[in-house]
């Protein structure tokens, strides 16, 4: 204890006795204050790194379901379909061009043509597929021709076809 006894220690410890617990007690109290204070500041950095990641899921959901629903469109389907058939009726077309033997270039026309179906088959806008559903509208003449004895009719009967597809 450089240059103190133990008895002149002892000695100054309990006449100071006082002055040391109150020093020791606010150091006790300053450390508490601190521990407070920075559990405090923790919790509350905690809730603003919850609160930042839960906005952050929201708009990341926001913008994956705004990404989905734009691939997703019909309307944007319908471009990504006749861009995808120009290109495959392209390549089509410089295969029929290209100096290659010709049961390549009927692989390609047929590669073309059965791309074509199979698009038509899966899109109920196909132009194809709406004029096979066309409905037939047949006109029977109202008032059948009287005839002596029950004969067969022979001859023509006028049919007319009618488009329901087509809006005027």
């Amino acid at each position: 204890m450089s240059g103190y006894s133990e008895e002149e220690f002892q000695s100054f410890i309990k006449q100071n006795r006082d002055l040391i617990e109150r020093m020791m007690s606010l150091q006790k109290e300053v450390a508490v204050e601190t521990l407070s204070a920075g559990r405090e500041i923790t919790h509350e950095a905690v809730g603003s790194v919850v609160d930042t990641a839960e906005k952050a899921r929201e708009k990341t959901e926001e913008f994956v379901k705004t990404t989905y629903n734009m691939f997703t469109d019909p309307e944007v389907q319908k471009h990504f379909m006749s861009m995808g058939m120009e290109f495959m009726a392209g390549m089509s077309a410089m295969m029929q061009k290209a100096p290659m033997p010709d049961f390549v270039k009927d692989a390609a026309g047929g590669m073309e043509q059965n791309w074509k179906q199979s698009a038509c088959k899966n899109n109920d806008e196909c132009a194809r597929r709406k004029a096979s559903r066309q409905k037939v509208n047949i006109e029977v003449d109202p008032q059948p021709a009287k005839t002596e004895a029950a004969e067969p009719k022979t001859g023509s009967v006028e049919i007319v076809v009618t488009d329901y597809t087509k809006t005027e």
